[in-house]
C-alpha cells in the first residue's frame, strides 16, 4: 500500500494550481502536435480537446486530493455552535 499523504490543505491547494498549469499546457501541446501530424494542416480543435482533457484530469486529481484531506478530518472539530 502507498503511505498516506501528510501535506496540509494549503500545500495541496497550491499543488492543484501547478497541476492545472502543467496538464493543460501539455494537453495543448500534444493536441497541436497531433493535429499538425495527422491532419496535415493547422487546426485548432485538437488543441482544445487536448487542453480540455488536461484540465479535466487536473480537476479530478485536485478534487480527489482535497476531498481526501477534508474527509479525513475529525467531524466533531467542524461543528458550529448555535448562539442562544
Amino acid at each position: 500500500m502507498s503511505k498516506p499523504d501528510k501535506r496540509d490543505f494549503e500545500e495541496r491547494y497550491a499543488a492543484c494550481f501547478v497541476d492545472f498549469a502543467v496538464k493543460t499546457t501539455v494537453g495543448l501541446l500534444i493536441g497541436s502536435m497531433m493535429g499538425s501530424f495527422f491532419l496535415r494542416s493547422y487546426r485548432r480543435w485538437p488543441m482544445f480537446i487536448g487542453g480540455g482533457l488536461g484540465f479535466g484530469m487536473a480537476y479530478t486529481n485536485c478534487e480527489h486530493s482535497l476531498n481526501d484531506f477534508l474527509l479525513s478530518m475529525d467531524p466533531k472539530a467542524c461543528v458550529i455552535k448555535k448562539q442562544p
